[in-house]
This record gives C-alpha cells, sequence and structure tokens, in this order.
C-alpha cells in the first residue's frame, strides 16, 4: 500500500474537506454544520485532519468540543472509503496519529458516537465498518441509548402534575443541587453513570456530571428540583442547550419515590420550559436499558428516531 500522509487541513482545503465524501443530496447539511460548529468554537480548522494518498485525498476527521471546554472531546466527520477494505488501514493511520496529536496537547479521553440509521447532520453512512475500525483501534462501547425528539410544532405545551412543588438552582443552592445529583444516580439503569459512581465514588460523580453539565448553555431558572407538599425531595430536571440542540441533559427520581409516576411530571416540567425559551425541536437520549425512562419519553409526545452507540478511547492507556 502506497505511503499515506496526514495533517491538518489548510484554509484552501476546507471545501474539499467538506464536500469529497459528502453524499451530493446531504453536502448543504455538513456545509451548515461545519459553519455552525466552527463560528461557535466546538471544531476549530486546526482540530480538522485529512489523509492524503498519491495526491489523492483519502479521508478526514475532525475534532469537536464543547465551546466552554476549549480542548478536543469527540471525533465527528469522521469519512473514509468505506466500501473498500483499504478503510482500515488508512483509517488506523489516520487515527492513531491524530490521537496521538490530541494526546499530546493533554487530552485524556476522546468519544465517538454512531447513529443508526443516518441523519443530519452529518450523514454516517456504514455504520458497520465505522464500529469495525473503532474497536480495532481499542474504543470501548461506553453504553448504548436510544434517541428521542420532541417537537414544538403539533405538540400541546406538557402540564406539570402530581402537585410537585419546583424549586430553581438560584433558589437552593449548588451544594443541594449536587446533593440530588447524586441521590437520583442511586441504583440508575443508565450504564455509564452507574459505572461512574462506582469508579469515582457516588458524591464525586455527582459533582463532576454537575460541572459537566455547566458547560452546556441554560439558564440557572431552567435547573429545577422537585418536591412534594410535605417537603421530600422528589427529583431533579435539568433542561438545556449544547452547540447543535436542545436536551434535557439530566432527569431523574429519588429511588424512594420511583414508580408513582413522578417522572412524567419532572419530563413535562424540562419540557415546558424548553419550549417557553422558543426551542422548536428538543433531542434526548436514554440508556436501552431504561425502559422507564423510555416509556415516558413516549407518554411525553417524545418520538423514538434512532439507535446511539456512544464510543470512548483512553488515551491514558
Amino acid at each position: 500500500m502506497m505511503q499515506i500522509s496526514v495533517r491538518p487541513v489548510r484554509p484552501d482545503e476546507l471545501r474539499d474537506f467538506i464536500v469529497t465524501w459528502t453524499d451530493p443530496n446531504h453536502v448543504d447539511d455538513v456545509k451548515r454544520y461545519v459553519d455552525q460548529m466552527m463560528k461557535k468554537g466546538s471544531i476549530r480548522r486546526e482540530w480538522c485532519f485529512v489523509a492524503w494518498q498519491e495526491n489523492r485525498l483519502v479521508g478526514r476527521v475532525a475534532y469537536w468540543s464543547l465551546p466552554k471546554i476549549g480542548k478536543p472531546e469527540a471525533l465527528v466527520l469522521l469519512d473514509l472509503p468505506w466500501e473498500h477494505e483499504q478503510y482500515l488501514s488508512i483509517g488506523a493511520h489516520l487515527l492513531q496519529e491524530t490521537l496521538t496529536l490530541m494526546r499530546e496537547t493533554g487530552v485524556d479521553q476522546i468519544g465517538y458516537v454512531v447513529d443508526t440509521p443516518p441523519m443530519p447532520p452529518q450523514w454516517q453512512r456504514f455504520p458497520e465498518q465505522r464500529m469495525r475500525l473503532l474497536e480495532h483501534l481499542g474504543f470501548v462501547v461506553e453504553r448504548m441509548t436510544h434517541r428521542f425528539e420532541w417537537r414544538a410544532k403539533g405538540s400541546p405545551l406538557p402540564v406539570s402534575e402530581k402537585g410537585l412543588i419546583f424549586r430553581t438552582l438560584p433558589e437552593v443552592g449548588e451544594a443541594a443541587f449536587i446533593e440530588a445529583v447524586m441521590r437520583v444516580s442511586e441504583q440508575t439503569l443508565d450504564r455509564r453513570i452507574r459505572q461512574e459512581r462506582e469508579q469515582e465514588g457516588a458524591l464525586k460523580q455527582a459533582q463532576l456530571m454537575f460541572k459537566d453539565l455547566q458547560f452546556f448553555t441554560y439558564d440557572p431558572s431552567w435547573w429545577q428540583l422537585a418536591f412534594s407538599s410535605n417537603g421530600d425531595l422528589i427529583g431533579l430536571v435539568m433542561p438545556a442547550v449544547n452547540p447543535t440542540y436542545a436536551t434535557i441533559g439530566y432527569i431523574g427520581v429519588v429511588p424512594e419515590q420511583r414508580g408513582r409516576g413522578y417522572i412524567d411530571a419532572l419530563l413535562n416540567r424540562g419540557t415546558a420550559i424548553l419550549a417557553q425559551a422558543g426551542v422548536d425541536v428538543i433531542r434526548a437520549d436514554t440508556d436501552v436499558e431504561n425502559l422507564p425512562m423510555a416509556n415516558a419519553f413516549k407518554r411525553a409526545g417524545y418520538v423514538p428516531f434512532a439507535k446511539r452507540y456512544e464510543y470512548i478511547i483512553d488515551l491514558r492507556a
């Protein structure tokens, strides 16, 4: 096989970076995505890489981050000659070189998500080949999720019930909110949160989750704890907006209150908060093992639209 060279994309190559591996029917989607992410700082030109072989572009990849974090967290726009067996060797070369660069800048881990079926904005075709490449390089599946979507158009504004009393983050303070995150994470059906609690301990995991969610865009009044009329904590909801879409960042009911329908009231509350903020579309994921949460999304008018495989690689290993 001829030698492959990997380097950052040059300004004059951005158009080819976008167009070469994109189905002509989806070029506008990908271009809008790249423009939007670069404008927000989630993708930077120096984080976009191309692989060349005999003066031919044979692969691309970009690294992505939440704007407030400022260092790469995930792969996006990964494309190779998926229909040919050489995709594996080209992809391995491209990712090994660029992941090494990420590690040298102090990045500890990098994620990648594979959505099926392919959809905007990235239109990830050939999911089986993508997963084979990732596993070949040492990526592991952190969790699998069902993806749900709620659209304001044609949907009634959800009404929260169950007589709950809601108090915002500024009202209760960060310490109380972090304690609530820790409590609703007990006995969770979410694989990733379970693993993080086992590795970090319950309190630290809650602190880290709270810190991570603060990198999203949100109004502190959106994040709310729910209490019963006698003051018992019922649960929490943390709606937010990431660079691509609005989402229910975290939601949960404390173990002793589960099975009483409170999750519906919490989800309705979070949905209404985002809708009243002018959001047209809300997307949310839930672990494939978390059937109660999936059923709550369906009851709230959310429609399942994809399955997501969340991969991660530890660059310190």
